[in-house]
């Protein structure tokens, strides 16, 4: 399918204190009360934990009881957490606010975790579900009925299974525009723009960054959103390409606009342990093959951590290409620059080292550069 793209992504979307909404005595008093349920378990502790600058933080815990569990010591500020357990896998992203919040779950059901709290909460949470019915939509087509069709009848059906993925994905946008634009003085709407970038798109996204309201932008939700803005600003079509110097594969260091320049070049972001990314090194590798010698390049910048995975998946995929990397993973100094936050991606560069086009796969790939070069 051409539509329908797993791509491997961030584990946890980076999350940092936020300054109170709320400054009267009542609600300094029950400020940050998490209260819940976890059924399921006998034995159990459950962490609330946040992220900064500096990595994840626990800020309290606390021995589920008969079922039960209550955190006092949250501190009095606006924040971004996840409610995480050694009963379970996984995090349940909570906003901490001047309200008491309370969680309900079964330890083998995240997803149908009730939380109620104030209006962050709520709006966070509203969002959260709105969008897991939008992929509902779709996805129990393609599990219950698509996935077991043969390759021919998959063919037959393709179409069909597009159009419902396009009008989950178009409803996304549509309810998101609509909400934001009504709620743009809460501080949720800040990280469900950071959460939710693919769905909105990048033009949309700038255009509901700027509806935010100051105090939304001044909290630190919006300074982060302010920050991933400014990045798609410095890296949108048709400006310069941002230089940077990383290692190659015998360690030499290496300048990408002078690997680029005076040509087309694709600086493609990728991993040896990237499912997607490997599935498509054979399209990469055939236009490069084909398009060459008329002026075509390719530069591939890794997020592996272990060198011998990364020359292994090189010699495996025949990449033939320059190859770059820090070998930080999501830590790639390269990747930060770009504000890569999944892979694969790509950017195609002209000649004068000026961004042409982004993310190009498949048959998008092939068609930029026959228009490019008339072949």
């Amino acid at each position: 399918m051409k539509k329908i793209l797993f791509i491997a992504t961030l584990g946890v979307l980076m999350a940092s204190l936020l300054p109170s909404c709320k400054n009267d005595s009542q609600s300094a008093k029950m400020a940050n009360q998490l209260t819940g349920e976890l059924r399921g378990v006998t034995d159990a502790t459950v962490f609330v934990k946040s992220r900064g600058e500096k990595g994840w933080e626990t800020i309290d815990s606390a021995v589920v009881t008969g079922g039960k569990f209550q955190m006092m010591r949250l501190g009095g500020e606006t924040k971004l957490v996840y409610l995480v357990s050694d009963a379970f896998r996984g995090g349940i992203p909570i906003f901490l606010e001047n309200a008491e919040v309370r969680v309900s779950m079964h330890k083998d059901s995240l997803k149908m975790a009730v939380i109620t709290g104030g209006p962050i909460q709520q709006a966070y949470k509203d969002v959260e579900d709105k969008m897991g019915e939008f992929d509902k939509s779709w996805q129990e087509y393609y599990h219950n009925t698509f996935k077991m069709l043969t390759d021919d009848e998959k063919m037959q059906n393709e179409a069909h299974m597009n159009q419902l993925y396009e009008q989950a994905q178009q409803g996304k946008k549509d309810f998101l525009k609509d909400f934001i634009s009504k709620h743009k003085d809460n501080i949720a709407c800040a990280q469900i723009l950071l959460d939710q970038e693919e769905a909105v798109g990048t033009d949309d996204m700038l255009i509901l960054f700027d509806q935010l309201t100051p105090e939304v932008k001044a909290s630190a939700q919006g300074a982060e959103l302010g920050k991933r803005v400014e990045i798609i600003k410095k890296t949108a079509v048709g400006m310069p390409a941002i230089d940077f110097a990383m290692s190659d594969t015998t360690g030499q260091m290496q300048n990408l606009l002078a690997l680029a320049k005076g040509k087309y070049v694709l600086v493609d972001f990728w991993a040896a342990w990237c499912s997607p990314c490997r599935a498509e090194n054979p399209n990469v590798l055939n236009n490069y093959n084909t398009y060459h010698s008329l002026g075509f390049d390719v530069i591939g910048i890794s997020f592996d951590e272990t060198r011998e995975d990364w020359i292994k998946a090189i010699h495996n995929d025949q990449l033939i290409w320059a190859q770059l990397s820090d070998l930080k993973g999501w830590n790639n100094e390269a990747g930060k620059l770009y504000g890569i936050r999944s892979i694969p991606q790509n950017i195609l560069l002209n000649p004068e080292g000026i961004i042409l086009a982004k993310n190009l796969r498949g048959d998008d790939l092939r068609a930029k550069l026959k228009e490019i070069f008339g072949k």
